[in-house]
């Protein structure tokens, strides 16, 4: 809403009035507040640029416009990625970004500290009606809501070779690495955190469920046999993301999996010939089991420091707003969370959103007590046990030596 400035208040204008009677060469002086200018900084993912500054101008601009009491406005756009920002908030609140992109793990830390703005009951309304309970809740923390959802954070769907995979090969990871493709790799997962806790939860793992830290099953009699079925695949199974793509490109791997915000890098790999399902199946002696993924949203989020509250609770509001949104889709292909836009046909008939939609019922929501030295610890585990470091009967009793230290780990 636009603000009104009074020029001049009831006794003001009595004075001016009882002056100008006297004499017709008095001036009459406004009272009215000079116009500011506003800067504020913001945080997101490194391919998220383009897109921010298209918005972030966008916004400037409609702000200012709107508001009487504002001369400019300046969003200094800032790397840190959406994984990364409680650690960066934390060493020093009042030094972060007014606003910042971040995932659902992140928020224990973050309000624990009071480095976040918990939205005021009427906000929180807002951001319910506009993302529907699934990905508001995931938002909330203790009772209160901590942001405003942009896009689904869902770890992994399938993209693979249409070229040397069919739609129903791809049903199967056994069918995969069972097919005569020659020297390709024909699968792939990272192996950090993130997405190695697949093999876990494809086991039926749980990880710190409705966020009680006693409860971990990483260790559980199928998770492990996913794992030694991983081990005994490893001449198949490719867990090097950081040389994924040029893999693909260059012909030696068919098939990665990865997350929501990887479509336009996986159209450039794999080209015209890329499909996308949902993760497939896993059958170990006799028993099928669906791969299972680390699920969420991706929201913005208020610095509990930032001196320009109202203007960065405005800015988040306007980048999650339904028209944005449509623009994140249409410039990174990033799945939505608006209600409104689910029956959008361009979206819906999307290969890649239906391939996320399937996987949606096959994720895991990232709890927020998931602490830290988490990440990397489950990550050189898994390392160690792919590359044969950890074998037999082993494998289980190392799981379960680091299930335990994750409990107590803060």
């Amino acid at each position: 809403m636009k603000k009104r400035i009074l020029a001049l208040s009831l006794a003001a204008a009595m004075v001016v009035g009882a002056l100008a009677s006297c004499s017709s060469e008095e001036k009459v002086v406004s009272s009215a507040t000079e116009a500011r200018d506003i800067t504020l900084r913001m945080w997101g993912s490194s391919e998220d640029q383009e897109f921010m500054k298209t918005i972030a101008d966008e916004w400037a601009a409609k702000y200012a416009a709107e508001n009487d009491d504002v001369k400019s406005v300046t969003v200094n756009l800032e790397v840190v990625g959406e994984g990364d920002v409680a650690g960066e908030v934390m060493k020093d609140p009042s030094a972060a970004a007014d606003v910042f992109a971040m995932a659902t793990d992140q928020i224990k830390r973050l309000a624990d500290a009071q480095a976040i703005y918990a939205m005021p009951d009427t906000i929180a309304a807002d951001v319910k009606n506009l993302v529907g309970e699934a990905n508001y809740n995931a938002t909330v923390y203790d009772g209160k809501c901590y942001g405003y959802p942009f896009t689904v954070n869902i770890a992994q769907a399938l993209y693979y070779d249409t070229t040397v995979f069919t739609a129903e090969d791809v049903q199967s990871l056994n069918t995969m690495l069972e097919k005569d493709i020659g020297d390709k790799k024909a699968f792939g997962i990272s192996k950090n955190g993130y997405h190695n806790a697949t093999w876990y939860f494809t086991g039926g793992a749980e990880l710190f469920t409705n966020s009680d830290k006693s409860i971990c099953t990483f260790d559980n009699d199928d998770s492990i046999s996913v794992l030694k079925f991983v081990q005994e695949n490893k001449d198949k199974i490719y867990i090097d993301d950081s040389s994924a793509v040029n893999l693909i490109k260059d012909g030696g791997l068919a098939s990665w999996g990865d997350g929501s915000w990887a479509v336009q890098g996986m159209k450039a790999a794999f080209g015209d010939n890329m499909g996308v399902a949902k993760l497939p199946t896993i059958t170990i002696d006799g028993k099928e089991m669906q791969m299972k993924c680390f699920g969420g949203v991706k929201f913005y989020a208020v610095n509990a420091s930032s001196k320009e509250e109202e203007a960065a609770l405005a800015l988040v509001q306007y980048f999650t707003n339904a028209d944005s949104q449509m623009k994140r889709y249409e410039m990174r292909q990033a799945i939505p969370t608006a209600v409104s836009l689910q029956d959008n046909p361009t979206i819906k008939e999307d290969p890649s959103v239906k391939a996320y939609a399937e996987q949606m019922a096959f994720t895991v929501v990232q709890a927020p007590v998931i602490p830290g030295g988490w990440w990397d610890d489950t990550m050189a585990l898994f390392e160690a046990i792919y590359n044969g470091q950890i074998t037999g009967d082993d494998i289980k009793a190392k799981v379960s030596e680091h299930v335990e230290a994750w409990k107590t780990m803060e």
